[in-house]
């Protein structure tokens, strides 16, 4: 994400977390993978909804998943409070990067549960570079 500097949160292990990327231009990448344990996902819910109550209107927010696998109801959880928050905050534009497959349909469930599928859409992880 071009412009302002940048703060980062790191959480988990090679076996699952996630990281934060906001910059002070609006913007936040959170990229996820792996399957949550208890721990990452406490971390999640505390770290996740507040960074993006830091997305301005001209922000984009993308939420990588290409390597997060299907989660269990604490994760699903995690996901559901950050797509609450996103649901009602301001921001230009909002992208999941696709990975597996079962674990797109669970996003695009947990997104229609929190009313944020009209605001956040999916794409696909070669339009990242990845």
């Amino acid at each position: 994400m071009p412009g302002g500097a940048h703060t980062s949160t790191n959480v988990g292990s090679e076996a699952g977390g996630f990281r934060i990327l906001g910059g002070t231009d609006g913007n936040l990448r959170i990229a996820a993978w792996g399957y949550w344990p208890a721990d990452v996902v406490a971390s999640f819910l505390a770290n996740a909804p507040l960074a993006a109550q830091a997305l301005v209107p001209v922000g984009i927010f993308v939420f990588d998943c290409k390597e997060l696998k299907p989660q269990g109801a604490e994760g699903q959880e995690a996901i559901r409070v950050l797509f609450r928050v996103l649901a009602r905050s301001p921001f230009a534009k909002g992208l999941i990067v696709r990975g597996n497959a079962m674990t797109c349909m669970q996003l695009a469930r947990l997104l229609r549960e929190c009313s944020a599928e009209k605001r956040i859409e999916f794409a696909e992880a070669e339009a990242f570079g990845s």
